[in-house]
């Protein structure tokens, strides 16, 4: 008999963590797993690849609307006479502007899980796929032998809210993270829970990755000109605020480039003022979101990675399966899976040193054949991690 499985998460949009569940669900063996996936907004870049054999359960307009502006969601429940929505996205406002996080936390997810629905079938395991919400709707959800949550991000550097996640992480059974400096963080924030507290990395397809990055090309390559990719969000951990000030002190040097960025989100209106002063809109080129990127990847000189923290780039281990030069900032968990010299370079978390960096690479032909050379001698893709996977469930 398949065991059933309910993974939980806010949304399919383009961020590691919805990455990372697209590809285990495009693996997981579905003669095997029964599984449901409860996907709160019906939205995402990754939301229409999800594999057919994926019950998709989706929150409601209802939930859209509550979970949108409060102007805009207290006419709309209004009209349709559901005064006690009304109500409760009154006091969801209020709950917002609440000072002490522990208090608002408590407050807006009591009101918001109200919103989604009602699901309450008996499942073998309910996994929260992301920390927050999903953690907190799987470790609340009853009719369950096991619950599952999952970090994705060191959690000191995350600034999570401690008593709500910490409430959730008690309740949970296994607490899944992606690195060992993840693992440590927990540990260090939550002692108790050490003993539960499971590595599974993200797991990573170098055939499928490669086969994607063959199937076109996308640059129209000038030989005197080189192509820097770099993926990531628009938000203040991506750090491609710096990568743009790195991109004005290469283009006053006088190099001849193109830097495309893959990837949306909450600061794209600043990023791109910061293009324009800083005189660099010919040079670094805004792609938007792309939920196939690999053919960019594979069509790049070097791929950088700015980041001010990761748990574990899936990027970075995206642009090593294709064996491509790779700069990177020396955010806490680099040292998983990059040696600096050897298959890319470690630099300060700063536009200085990134653009030096850069600018090694540009002048040294033999150093980036050689970081080729040593990630082709690499074993890359992970996809064995799946079974540390389904050590869990059974």
């Amino acid at each position: 008999m398949k065991k059933r499985i309910l993974f939980v998460i806010p949304s399919m949009r383009s961020g590691g963590a919805e990455k990372s569940l697209l590809t285990l669900l495009t693996l997981i063996d579905y003669q095997k797993y029964s599984v449901d996936l409860l996907c709160f907004r019906r939205e995402g870049l990754f939301y229409d690849k999800i594999p057919t054999e994926v019950n998709v359960i989706t929150g409601t307009e209802d939930y859209e609307m509550f979970d949108g502006g409060a102007k805009s969601a207290i006419l709309y429940f209004l009209k349709k006479g559901n005064l006690s929505s009304v109500a409760d996205r009154i006091k969801y406002m209020y709950a917002y502007k609440e000072t002490n996080p522990d208090v608002k936390d408590r407050k807006m997810w009591g009101l918001l899980k109200k919103q989604l629905p009602q699901v309450n079938e008996k499942y073998d395991c309910v996994i929260g796929y992301l920390e927050g919400n999903a953690s907190f709707y799987a470790a609340d959800y009853e009719n369950t032998d096991k619950r599952i949550c999952y970090v994705h991000s060191d959690i000191k550097k995350l600034g999570i809210n401690k008593t709500a996640n910490g409430e959730a992480f008690e309740k949970c059974d296994v607490i899944v993270t992606v690195s060992q400096v993840c693992a440590d963080s927990i540990s260090d924030e939550f002692p108790f829970a050490k003993s539960k507290t499971v590595v599974i990395e993200n797991i990573t397809s170098a055939r499928l990755l490669r086969q994607s990055a063959q199937s076109k090309t996308v640059f129209d390559k000038n030989n005197e000109e080189k192509i820097i990719l770099t993926v990531g969000r628009f938000s203040p951990p991506k750090g491609i605020d710096l990568a743009v000030k790195a991109s004005k002190i290469l283009k006053e040097k006088g190099y001849r480039f193109k830097w495309y960025h893959i990837g949306t989100g909450e600061l794209k209106n600043e990023i791109e003022a910061l293009i324009s002063s800083s005189g660099v809109k010919n040079e670094f080129v805004l792609l938007g979101e792309r939920a196939d990127p690999y053919p960019y990847i594979g069509g790049c000189d070097i791929y950088v990675q700015p980041s001010r923290y990761e748990g574990k780039s899936i990027a970075i281990d995206e642009a090593k399966c294709l064996c491509k030069p790779i700069v990177t900032t020396n955010f806490t968990t680099v040292g998983d899976q990059i040696q600096n010299g050897v298959n890319g370079l470690i630099c300060e978390m700063n536009e200085n040193d990134i653009a030096e960096k850069i600018e090694t690479l540009f002048r040294d032909e033999s150093l980036r054949k050689e970081f080729e050379k040593n990630l082709g001698k690499e074993k890359t893709g992970n996809e064995e991690e799946i079974e540390k996977f389904y050590a869990l469930l059974n």
